[in-house]
């Protein structure tokens, strides 16, 4: 059987000539489509898991830069019987370990693999030292290094010298008074390896020496002075020297080279696979492709399937099942609606599996595993042959009848066609037949209502149609499975234009029973086309109550943090205050013990009472509440102003919608308006109320700190403090001024804020901000 042939009618021949476009092994260039397929289903799974895996690697990390990699073999093989390896042939050797040394790399830095690949790469051998012998060596495909060997670079060096003295002798000739008009042109150049000087005819015994050459005209001698003879006998010995040092050099590390032969053609092959494995990848990413359930029970589930070779803006993706409820699929519906490229992607979806490679459908596809995967599709009608069309049909049939079997997969196009519509409806029954007997999986498109009947009927056939737009006369190219297709022969001629008293004559030429039948297929639509509706509106109305579910989990997830951010709040004042009246009154009882100590008179009771209601006053003192403060007017650029829950003045600069930016200081920072009070109008008396303990940062907050003359460590516990303090007060920006120094308390205390949990970010000053002795804080 010509299995090319059915390659080429799933078309996966171009999906193959692609893949071949993405690598860069000379081996991979002319990849045999049939070599890529998987002998057995264990192979297959396996083959599926390592392109899967390398295509996670390439989405996850940039691809290794391997570079082309020509092959070695013929080279080595000739060097192993004796052969010497040219320049370009060493350095195709060093190339390769090269690119062995940049995917070992590669892999070796990609984490979280899950270790299919590691058999791949763990056994690649990076022979570091013939890279480098030879990379030291070789200049370019041409030429080797002068470094090559101390002799070269000796040989080269003389020659190098001789040149130089047989160019300042000629020189001297050409810039002679006496000589130069004797030369046709004041120009030195080769010939035979020789320099000469071209000599105008006339003057042929005016300039002793060698002629070697004469122009085409005969005007012209090129002529070998003899005051340069010697060195260029140096020359020419120095070269047969050169070419002699460069043959031992070359036979040296083409020695070298074969005493590791066989680790290098295993590398070689090693890299053939990665590379293949990697150009696999390369083609899931063009086709935005998933890995496939592979399965070895034979079942089809491709969910939202692309056909690669049509281009993403208009290919319409498709779900197609087969090999679970049914075994057998007919397909129906207008020319050119799908049923092709249905049945195209189904046979070639199985072939890049079997091949190891992703397919371009929606992640959760399945894809059986199988023996044989066979197709007849397209009209071969051949007059060479004089083959009609339903002949070349048959002619292929009879070839897929004799190869197919169980766990086959057999896609028919327009089965029965192109004979009597009777006798090749009967004929397409009785081949379906044949192949579900041998556990064939089959689908095959058709016009003939006799199989949409024979697939209502059969148990494990099933039916399926190409969607028809009548009002607009286009295909939707959806499939829709368990329906079958209508012929809207009748609809598509009305719409066309055809007289309606033409149409209802045509009408009564079907038979009763067949129109019944379209009767029943329309009915069958309309019903598919409601429940379709009311699954999208149920799907609809399902996605918003989940959306209304998840807005307001996110809403009581805001209120349950809003609520614990109060509590650490009210926690940090109780804290403060505690820690604040405890070391007043031990202060207060380290007095009195004094005094009493001392008998100091001045310790009245009235005295103790002072220092007591002080401490009251600390712990809860009744605040004036401005919760309710409204603003007497709009503000202004240049009001004065405080920000609630601060002493210190701000300077407005500009004023957006229900927000305005303030400067205190050094520092900028942007508030609500209601957070910001008006200081050029007296505040009303406000009703009082008592609000607990009073913490000290409510009282005053600076929103600059000066740790100038610390040391890192006391300047970062200052600085601590001050982002708490900044924080309760509602603080987005603070200022902290280090100076500029040496830098080292600047650095200590950017390192210091890069891991602090509540620093969104810091920059140095700007001008006018104190520039790099100032660091400007954003928290959160």
């Amino acid at each position: 059987m010509d299995i090319q042939k059915h390659f080429k009618l799933l078309e996966f021949d171009k999906i193959v000539h692609t893949l071949q476009k993405r690598t860069f092994c000379e081996k991979n260039t002319q990849l045999d489509p049939q070599g890529l397929l998987s002998q057995s289903y264990a192979d297959a799974v396996a083959s599926l898991d390592r392109t899967d895996e390398m295509y996670t690697l390439f989405l996850r990390y940039s691809e290794p830069g391997i570079g082309h990699i020509h092959d070695v073999t013929q080279p080595l093989t000739r060097a192993q019987k004796g052969g010497v390896l040219s320049i370009r042939e060493l350095l195709n050797v060093a190339r390769l370990m090269a690119g062995c040394r940049d995917a070992l790399s590669w892999y070796r830095n990609c984490e979280g693999t899950t270790g299919v690949l590691d058999p791949y790469f763990d056994q690649l051998v990076f022979h570091s030292e013939i890279y480098r012998r030879i990379d030291s060596a070789i200049e370019n495909e041409e030429e080797l290094a002068d470094t090559a060997s101390d002799e070269l670079f000796s040989i080269r060096r003389a020659i190098l010298r001789a040149q130089n003295r047989a160019r300042e002798k000629l020189d001297a000739i050409i810039h002679s008074s006496t000589q130069q008009k004797y030369l046709q042109e004041s120009i030195v150049t080769m010939r035979d390896g020789r320099f000469v000087l071209p000599v105008k005819q006339e003057y042929k015994g005016s300039l002793p020496g060698l002629v070697h050459d004469t122009s085409q005209s005969g005007a012209t001698l090129f002529v070998e002075p003899m005051a340069v003879v010697e060195l260029n006998n140096e020359v020419r010995i120095g070269k047969v020297k050169e070419q002699q040092e460069i043959e031992r050099i070359l036979a040296e590390l083409t020695d070298f080279v074969v005493g590791v032969r066989q680790d290098i053609l295993y590398d070689y092959d090693l890299l053939c696979q990665i590379d293949l494995l990697m150009a696999k990848a390369r083609l899931a990413r063009l086709y935005d492709c998933t890995k496939p359930l592979l399965g070895d029970d034979l079942q089809i589930e491709l969910r939202r399937a692309r056909h690669p070779l049509i281009a993403k803006e208009v290919v319409v993706p498709v779900d197609i099942s087969l090999g679970q409820q049914y075994d057998t699929l007919v397909i129906t519906g207008p020319n050119t609606g799908g049923k092709t490229v249905c049945l195209k992607t189904l046979g070639l979806f199985a072939l890049m599996a079997k091949a190891g490679l992703l397919i371009p459908a929606a992640q959760g596809s399945r894809m059986g595993y199988f023996s044989g995967i066979f197709a007849d599709i397209g009209d071969e009608q051949s007059i060479e042959q004089s083959l009609s069309t339903f002949s070349s049909h048959l002619v292929n049939i009879v070839d897929i009848l004799k190869y197919a079997g169980r766990g086959s997969l057999v896609l028919l196009d327009e089965l029965g066609a192109g004979t009597d519509p009777t006798e090749g409806a009967a004929l397409a029954i009785a081949i379906l037949e044949h192949l579900r007997s041998v556990g064939c999986k089959t689908a095959a498109s058709t016009h003939y209502a006799e199989l949409k009947m024979y697939a209502l009927k059969e148990g494990g056939v099933e039916n399926a149609s190409c969607e028809f737009d009548v009002e607009s006369l286009r295909p939707t190219y959806r499939l829709i499975t368990g329906v079958p297709g209508r012929s809207n022969a009748f609809a598509i001629a009305g719409k066309l234009g055809i007289n309606r008293m033409i149409i209802d004559a045509a009408k009564g030429y079907v038979q009763s029973d067949d129109l019944k039948f379209e009767d029943v297929i329309e009915s069958l639509e309309q019903k598919r086309a409601e429940l379709v509706h009311q699954t999208e509106l149920a799907e609809h109305y399902a996605q918003k109550a989940r959306r209304q579910q998840e807005e307001s989990k996110k809403e009581i997830d805001r209120r349950l943090r809003q609520a614990k951010d109060e509590t650490e709040r009210a926690h940090y004042y109780a804290s403060t205050v505690i820690d604040k009246v405890k070391r007043e009154s031990e202060q207060v009882i380290a007095e009195i013990k004094e005094r009493h100590r001392k008998k100091d008179a001045s310790l009245t009771p009235g005295a103790v009472r002072n220092r007591v209601d002080k401490l009251y006053d600390i712990a809860g003192k009744p605040i004036e509440s401005d919760d309710h403060y409204q603003l007497p007017r709009p503000l202004r650029p240049g009001d004065t102003v405080t920000i609630k829950g601060m002493n210190a003045p701000a300077e407005v600069l500009r004023v957006t919608g229900k927000k305005a930016e303030v400067q205190a200081g050094a520092m900028k920072t942007t508030v609500t308006l209601d957070r910001l009070r008006l200081l050029e109008t007296p505040k009303k008396k406000k009703s009082q109320s008592y609000r607990g303990p009073r913490s000290k940062a409510s009282a005053k907050v600076e929103m600059e700190i000066d740790v100038r003359g610390m040391n890192v460590e006391e300047a970062t516990m200052e600085i601590d403090s001050f982002i708490d303090q900044g924080l309760l007060s509602g603080l987005t920006q603070l200022s902290i001024i280090h100076g500029k120094g040496t830098g080292a308390l600047r650095k200590g205390i950017h390192e210091y804020l890069r891991h602090h949990k509540n620093v969104a970010g810091y920059r140095l000053g700007t001008f006018g901000e104190g520039e790099a002795g100032v660091t400007i804080v954003t928290i959160q």
